[in-house]
């Protein structure tokens, strides 16, 4: 099949709705990038460091996630920006996906043949800049070619897929734990497999050419957005910011919680994963489907953030009492509830609040992932073994209780916003 180059005036009031094809070719992609995404901090990288270094696992752990997260918050809207520059026949956004790939192939590969913190760390951050390229080619989708009445169900599908991606980070981690290589890579290779009807059949354009040629200052001062200009983007970013810290304070520590806590072993906490994983599958669809057609229906956006705040923070309450598996299970559940409503709205809700969707997608999702979400990657991992040493080490309960606390106001900040209800 041909590929599409659109060549649409950017200036185009009307987006026509996207077909049911559109939507699947893009949660398969979705679900490759977020595969490669999640792999890695929900099970790879902390059976890796465990590994390499199981007296300071934690805090190892920690300074890999943290510095990769730091270099994407760097990097991620230099090359958002850049994409939406880049007038290339192909298009703007696909050459950035193919990029990605390869990039994260080699990062990949890097760690999975690591045998020092050190050289994990260097290439979880190659591996980590490649996933940042190819998400600045899927992330603008919705922004760029999908109307306002159907964002809420292109939301939900986002949700969808990355719910399904991690049950299958935590089941596939725990089935090829013999062979590293295949664990690190194998993610990259579904992103391949899964971009290709994307790379050939999503529209895509080059740049229009009122994206003129600017000096290397002038890029970089485009690059800045006045928060003050843009209140409601900027509180969707806060409560983005906040989501996403208190849900890293949890998953990331979550397989030393069932080592630690429950008594589990590795392969054992992996399969137990999966498990959670795939019950939390069903409720976190169900709850991003509804969410989104509801939401897409009564035009209504806030409603939902405040129920998801509302079940992300009971869930991380309930975990924190947990000292055997079915009780972590039922915080978990409401987590992953509270996940699929909170990912399906915010997604819409940025999207309709985006300061210039026309010719700066790329842009300004690049800030609210790589500006809202990265940091708190990069701070979770620094703060978390703070609050796990409280009382002497090990105090997952104080970790969750102030995930909680964060998730809870992202509630507030939702309320704070004036242009969607």
């Amino acid at each position: 099949m041909a590929a599409e180059t659109v060549t649409l005036d950017p200036a185009e009031p009307d987006l026509k709705p996207v077909s049911a094809w559109f939507m699947t070719v893009y949660s398969l992609t979705n679900f490759g990038l977020a595969l490669v995404l999640l792999t890695p901090g929900l099970f790879s990288l902390a059976y890796k460091i465990q590994l390499i270094d199981p007296a300071s696992k934690e805090s190892s752990l920690g300074l890999v996630i943290g510095v990769g997260a730091l270099g994407t918050i760097i990097v991620g809207p230099i090359i958002g920006a850049l994409s939406d520059r880049t007038r290339l026949a192909w298009g703007r956004r696909r050459p950035y996906l193919v990029l990605g790939i390869a990039i994260n192939v080699a990062g990949s590969l890097m760690i999975a043949t690591a045998s020092s913190v050190t050289a994990v760390l260097f290439g979880w951050v190659v591996a980590n800049l490649g996933g940042t390229f190819a998400g600045t080619a899927v992330t603008p989708v919705i922004a760029e070619w999908v109307p306002e009445s159907q964002r809420g169900k292109f939301g939900a599908l986002g949700g969808v897929t990355g719910q399904l991606a991690g049950v299958a980070a935590a089941l596939v981690g725990s089935l090829v734990l013999g062979n590293q290589v295949l664990l690190f890579l194998l993610p990259v290779l579904v992103l391949a497999a899964t971009s290709v009807l994307f790379l050939f059949t999503v529209p895509d354009r080059p740049a229009p050419a009122t994206m003129s040629s600017v000096s290397v200052f002038q890029f970089f001062k485009d690059l800045a957005f006045n928060p003050f200009a843009h209140r409601d983007f900027s509180l969707v970013l806060i409560g983005k910011f906040l989501i996403t810290l208190g849900t890293n304070f949890f998953t990331t520590y979550q397989l030393y919680f069932m080592l630690d806590r429950l008594k589990l072993v590795p392969a054992e906490a992996g399969q137990k994963l999966a498990l959670l994983g795939g019950i939390g599958l069903l409720v976190g669809m169900g709850s991003a489907v509804v969410s989104g057609m509801i939401s897409d229906r009564i035009r209504r956006r806030k409603p939902f953030i405040y129920g998801a705040a509302m079940a992300m923070a009971s869930g991380l309450i309930v975990a924190s009492t947990a000292s055997e598996l079915v009780l972590y299970s039922v915080g978990a559940i409401l987590l992953t509830l509270g996940v699929g409503m909170f990912g399906t709205v915010d997604l819409a809700l940025v999207s309709d609040v985006m300061p210039d969707r026309k010719t700066q997608a790329g842009k300004y999702m690049s800030i609210y992932y790589n500006i809202a979400s990265n940091p708190a990657g990069a701070i979770a991992p620094i703060l978390a073994p703070l609050v796990l040493a409280i009382g002497g080490g090990g105090n997952y309960a104080a970790l969750f209780l102030t995930a909680a606390v964060l998730a809870a106001g992202a509630g507030l900040t939702a309320w704070r916003i004036r242009g969607v209800k």
